[in-house]
């Protein structure tokens, strides 16, 4: 959108909700399941103008439910089966909406009158109500409405002051230039937010303007190091949420707590503060008695009755991991059926509710089971740490899991890659056992998603939905406003043109082009062969693709033309400017030596086969030598040692010596129609010949 667009967001918001129009606003017209709402302006609509994506709905007061159930008190929330609220606000809906109005009638009232100091300490969500400050505001506070995000963007500019919304507010806008525009300045606080701590060499690492893109070129050009630079910036410069640092206890039991089928009742479960699962219902009784031979499923049940206090519930379905909680006491049947829920519970406090859900690296389909050290364990501790939950007592491998960024996967084709790897298949599963820490002989054959579905999950759990199913049931609206504003998702390839990748795209190579990803004007839907689920597959928009590709390899022929048409391409060749600026212990003269064999490669190959830079930057330059520069031009030239003379000189090749002497009797007698020419055989001079010289060796490769 252009800067004029956004203003006039911002005058057609006004016109719809005008102060006297709140002033007299009704429930139906603050929160309904249409798109008219005034909640709805504020979330969707003007989402381009600045995000309050993420969250439980109670960050609006009062909401309207899609899913009814009979009316419930829990914990400060509270529910008549049509609204839900928070208890504070009123105990019917009509007071608790009383008290909303006034609430935003009193931050427009303070707005307008330059009172945002005011504003910090209104009773309602943080990002809510200064998202509506900013709407109905003359630009005196700034569109960033996170903590987070805007004490990172005050923090690039050196701010040091107290860490308080009304401050930040103030400084960034006294940094503002007088002669530039608003939205151009806000958005550039979110350049600096992402790439405050990135060396000026690092950035525009890759053109964000493709979306799938190969960087190919003659081995030793940098291609993976491209790769490598980028993870290397995104750990050093991941942000650190605000929050308190959480510790949890690695000795303890963490379970894996499914919250229904589909995750149907996270939405009861996180209102209150007892946990528990379908499987136990009440009416079993004391699950430490039941009868082994007369209870169906008995070992998953009984998992329940093993609970101990300080245990932790991690609440998964699937993929996504929407919070953890910390047992209260164990298990103890008198306790266990003291709730609104047909079936047993433990009581808990919460440790954190994520506001989108965490994604793990696998499913998992039992209802209940062991987390500690399965399969899952790293991707459970990486969701974690990223929330600011850390062990107290880490040991140095799960304290190195933090440093893989979370906006990246990679994945390097080879020749035995396959569909199935890449997006989904079927895989046989080991581990049959409700208890992941156990493993089991039993094998059974799973759906099991690839890199690519799991990056598509990523970039939509990234834009702020759960994944990439709950984007793909989204309203267009919400769709194009959340991707809008998403950050990117990467996923590379390194040596993509060693795959078969025609077979290993399918589908995916019409999918992956810019116009038909989801939301695009061209969007394209597809319903993949092994899942058929009902929700039909698209790629989402925020997802890039990098590729590498080395010219060298006799693979890169087989490069689909297909896939060619829909990649842009970067060339990187051998920059000798690199070796030159480098500065060496030693005296060879690497650059020149790289000019040298770089020119009789390209006249006996061509210069697709060059070497790059990275082999000459070594500091043990004869080591480099002897196991990576010569081996590649034996692979270059089929051990043709003769071609291999004419690239390194006699310094490296010598004439075999066998063969020297009384050539004409190598052969047996054997009479053929025409004569065999008796020609020269070469060897490599070994590194270890006493009279080998790497010194004298190079100033012969350079005469």
């Amino acid at each position: 959108m252009t800067n004029s667009e956004y203003y006039q967001l911002k005058k057609e918001f006004l016109e719809e909700w005008p102060l006297d129009k709140i002033k007299n606003l009704t429930l139906e017209e603050y929160t309904n399941l249409d798109k008219t709402s005034f909640c709805y302006w504020v979330e969707a609509k003007t989402n381009l103008l600045g995000s309050v994506w993420g969250g439980s709905a109670y960050k609006f007061g009062i909401y309207k439910r899609r899913n009814k159930t009979s009316p419930v008190t829990i914990s400060n929330r509270i529910t008549d089966g049509e609204y839900a609220w928070f208890f504070k606000y009123g105990e019917t809906r009509e007071r608790a909406f009383e008290s909303i109005r006034n609430i935003l009638i009193d931050i427009i009232t303070k707005i307008q009158n330059g009172k945002i100091e005011d504003i910090a300490a209104i009773d309602l969500g943080d990002a809510y109500k200064w998202k509506i400050a900013f709407l109905y505001s003359n630009f005196n506070v700034v569109n960033i409405f996170k903590w987070d995000s805007l004490y990172s963007a005050a923090e690039s500019l050196g701010y040091t002051g107290e860490k308080k919304f009304v401050n930040l507010h103030r400084f960034l806008l006294s940094n503002k230039p007088a002669d530039q525009d608003y939205f151009d300045y806000t958005k550039s606080l979110w350049v600096n937010d992402r790439e405050e701590e990135i060396e000026e060499g690092e950035k525009g690492i890759f053109d964000l303007t493709s979306l799938n893109q190969i960087f190919y070129g003659p081995p030793g050009t940098g291609k993976t190091y491209k790769i490598n630079s980028f993870l290397n910036t995104a750990r050093s410069t991941k942000i650190v949420k605000p929050d308190v640092s959480v510790k949890v206890e690695r000795h303890r039991t963490f379970w894996h707590l499914a919250p229904g089928q589909g995750g149907y009742l996270w939405n009861d479960l996180k209102k209150g503060n007892r946990l528990g699962y379908e499987w136990c219902s009440v009416s079993l009784g004391n699950l430490k008695t039941l009868d082994k031979n007369k209870t169906e499923n008995y070992k998953m049940r009984t998992y329940f009755a093993d609970v101990k206090k300080g245990d932790y519930f991690c609440i998964i379905s699937g993929k996504k991991f929407y919070g953890i909680a910390e047992a209260q006491h164990d298990y103890d049947f008198s306790r266990a059926e003291a709730t609104n829920f047909d079936f047993q519970t433990v009581e808990v406090r919460w440790i954190k509710i994520f506001d989108t859900p965490e994604l793990l690296s696998a499913s998992y389909t039992p209802t209940f089971g062991k987390l500690n050290g399965g399969k899952r364990w790293n991707s459970l501790i990486q969701a974690l740490q990223v929330n600011n939950i850390n062990f107290s007592d880490a040991d140095p491998e799960e304290k190195k899991i933090i440093a893989l960024p979370g906006n990246s996967f990679f994945t390097t084709f080879h020749q035995s890659y396959s569909y199935e790897d890449f997006l989904e298949g079927i895989k046989p599963e080991l581990n049959q056992s409700d208890d992941e820490s156990v493993d089991s002989n039993d094998i059974k054959y799973i759906l099991q998603d690839g890199i690519f579905k799991l990056a598509c999950d990523k970039a939509a759990n990234l834009a702020g939905f759960e994944d990439l199913n709950d984007a793909l049931t989204s309203s267009p609206e919400v769709i194009r406003a959340k991707f809008e504003v998403s950050e990117p998702f990467y996923l590379f390839i390194d040596e993509i043109n060693r795959g078969n990748v025609s077979q290993i795209f399918g589908e995916l190579i019409t999918l992956i082009e810019k116009d038909k990803r989801l939301g695009q004007p061209n969007e394209t839907r597809i319903t993949l062969p092994y899942s058929k689920s009902e929700v039909q597959f698209c790629v989402p928009p925020n997802l890039y693709i990098i590729g590498t590709m080395n010219t060298a390899d006799r693979s890169v022929e087989a490069l689909d033309t297909a896939l060619r048409r829909r990649f842009s391409f970067v060339e990187m060749m051998p920059d000798i400017t690199v070796v030159k600026n480098k500065v060496f212990s030693d005296n060879f003269k690497r650059a020149e030596i790289m000019e040298k064999i770089n020119i009789r490669l390209e006249m006996l190959l061509d210069r697709n086969y060059t070497l790059g830079h990275s082999y000459f930057m070594k500091e043990d330059f004869r080591s480099s030598f002897k196991n990576e520069i010569i081996p590649l031009l034996q692979e270059y030239f089929y051990n043709d040692y003769s071609k291999i003379g004419l690239i390194l000189g006699k310094g490296f090749v010598r004439e075999k010596e066998i063969l020297k002497v009384n050539q004409q009797n190598v052969f047996a007698d054997f009479e053929t129609r025409t004569e065999i020419d008796i020609v020269k055989s070469y060897e490599l001079i070994p590194f270890d010949d006493k009279v080998f010289n790497f010194e004298n060796a190079l100033e012969t490769l350079l005469a």
